[in-house]
């Protein structure tokens, strides 16, 4: 699939000294939903406005479909952005704010109305054009937005962390429909969030930024099942860390020891020597948690004992937090609930646990 946007070396500099980006690059393939992905202060919306065309680079290039867009102005490029807070037209209809755009460019009556009555179909909003946007909930706004930007037929959609004003069950239900409607138009989506779990969700592939910096580019299962280093594994999604020291090294794995842990053994993720200090990303949902010691345990399992510190019950899941015992040590561990689940059957504080995981679950992310 050949690259549409091209972000190349590019660095910004503002004049209080903030280092936004440092020499940024990145492909974006045609027709993907590429989400940039990190925490506040990390560069991502400076990026997206510099594609956009808000804010200029220091150095570096920006192209879409091989040409040279970052000496553009805004209204030059063929990118189209919805905003966080819906930048709407108070004064205009649904209709006439997602008309707007074709009616500067003097198109004829017929044209304007079969496109907006395209796009009000494609958002779900047919009903509602003749409303203004004080009547309209957030998510209606925001699907205004979308159909205000789309009607542009724009290259490449950009999209300002569009669903961070509203509540977890309206942002799950958008999430769903701006995929489809990514799925529908085929133009390229750059989505740029805060929230792991959404750029997880919905998106081809992931650009986790930090302090300016690209870490790591790779689809949600690579992003959470290998972070390239530990702030990746902490930031995506919850996590158990373990550190020991390689004492053994075999063909497959390794055997690594930590004085409260004892031996563990270790997947080679990374060539590692003896003596090296390693650190790994344990997944909650990777430990089994179990009030009686596991029957025949497989070898590859460590198997720990504790006691439980804290549960939080959460529906669909309880999670533990696991004290390991003569220690200071608390490890998280995610209990499905497939089944139906009577009180007495859940785990109890203080109560006394086995827990265990594969070493083949355990990513190594560190060598030292």
């Amino acid at each position: 699939m050949e690259n549409e946007l091209r972000i190349i070396s590019v660095s910004k500099e503002f004049k209080d000294g903030y280092k936004a980006l440092n020499n940024v690059s990145l492909d974006i393939k045609k027709g993907e939903f590429f989400s940039i992905l990190g925490p506040s202060g990390c560069g991502k919306t400076t990026l997206l406005k510099m594609i956009a065309g808000f804010i200029s680079p220091d150095s570096g290039e920006i192209r879409v479909n091989g040409e040279r867009i970052d000496h553009l102005a805004p209204n030059e490029r063929n990118v189209n952005t919805v905003f966080q807070n819906y930048a709407l037209f108070p004064n205009m209809t649904v209709y006439d704010n997602i008309a707007f755009s074709l009616k500067l460019k003097k198109a004829n009556k017929d044209t304007i109305d079969k496109e907006v009555h395209k796009y009000l179909d494609l958002v779900g909003l047919s009903e509602h054009r003749d409303k203004y946007p004080d009547s309209l909930s957030g998510g209606q706004k925001q699907r205004v937005a979308i159909a205000r930007a789309l009607i542009n037929k724009p290259e490449v959609l950009l999209l300002d962390e569009p669903l961070s004003a509203l509540d977890a069950k309206l942002r799950q239900k958008l999430l769903i429909e701006l995929d489809t409607i990514h799925d529908e138009v085929g133009i390229t989506f750059v989505f740029v969030t805060h929230d792991q779990s959404e750029a997880l969700s919905i998106s081809d592939r992931i650009a986790v930024m930090h302090k300016g910096d690209v870490l790591q580019v790779g689809t949600p299962n690579e992003i959470y099942e290998t972070p390239v280093n530990t702030f990746v594994a902490d930031f995506i999604g919850e996590t158990n860390f373990l550190e020991g020291e390689i004492i053994k090294v075999y063909d497959n794995y390794a055997i690594a020891y930590e004085k409260d842990l004892g031996e563990f053994k270790v997947e080679l993720d990374k060539p590692v020597k003896v003596g090296n200090k390693v650190k790994l990303t344990l997944r909650p949902e990777k430990i089994l948690a179990d009030n009686k010691m596991p029957n025949n345990p497989n070898d590859k399992y460590k198997i720990l004992e504790g006691i439980v510190d804290e549960v939080i019950y959460n529906g669909f899941q309880s999670k533990l937090f696991i004290k390991l015992d003569n220690s200071d040590k608390i490890f998280k561990a995610f209990e499905q609930h497939r089944e139906f689940v009577e009180q007495d059957e859940l785990f109890e504080w203080k109560e006394k646990v086995y827990f265990y995981w594969n070493y083949e679950d355990a990513y190594l992310v560190e060598v030292m």
